[in-house]
């Protein structure tokens, strides 16, 4: 086991190379903010009888004999730079040109439903206006009930009356 320290000082170099890392551009391509080694790069210019007046990047840190630290040629980077943009436009426009495909098909999925929605509303419209006069119907079945179980009442209580006045008559009489 490890002490404490040497763990803290530990995973502090390992967040330092971790955020120089996010720093710098690994890929090598388009116009570098940072070193390897971390620190940003400058933007100067060239005064050599080869390159008089050329812009270049480079560490603070870097001479010529170091290859470790950052050197680029500017319009080499900003050439990079627009190339790596073309491609990144071309990306959006194939992924545009397939969202636009999507966005009609969905559009014409919507007009379906509506459609669909339409028709269903058309049917329910339908369907509550029958189930109305169903339900009016039962109503005046309901009410025919009624008057048929008076009705009835009314004859049994004729039929009763009827045989007690038989009853009567055959014994009282």
């Amino acid at each position: 086991m490890q002490p404490c320290g040497s763990w803290i000082s530990r995973e502090r170099v390992r967040q330092r190379r971790e955020e120089r890392q996010r720093r710098m551009n690994f890929n090598g391509r388009g116009i570098p903010t940072h070193c390897r080694c971390g620190e940003r790069v400058r933007l100067l210019t060239s005064n050599t009888m080869k390159n008089p007046g050329r812009l270049f990047h480079s560490c603070p840190y870097g001479d010529e004999n170091n290859r470790f630290h950052l050197f680029k040629w500017a319009d080499g980077s900003a050439l990079e730079e627009i190339e790596d943009m073309q491609m990144k436009i071309c990306g959006l426009e194939k992924a545009s040109s397939s969202l636009v495909k999507d966005n009609e098909s969905l559009n014409s999925e919507i007009e379906i439903l509506i459609m669909d929605t339409r028709a269903c509303e058309s049917g329910v419209s339908r369907l509550e206006s029958f189930v109305t006069g169903l339900e009016k119907q039962l109503r005046g079945f309901e009410k025919e009930l009624q008057d048929s179980k008076m009705e009835v009442k009314g004859i049994k209580n004729m039929i009763v009356y009827f045989v007690v006045l038989v009853l009567f008559f055959k014994f009282v009489m």
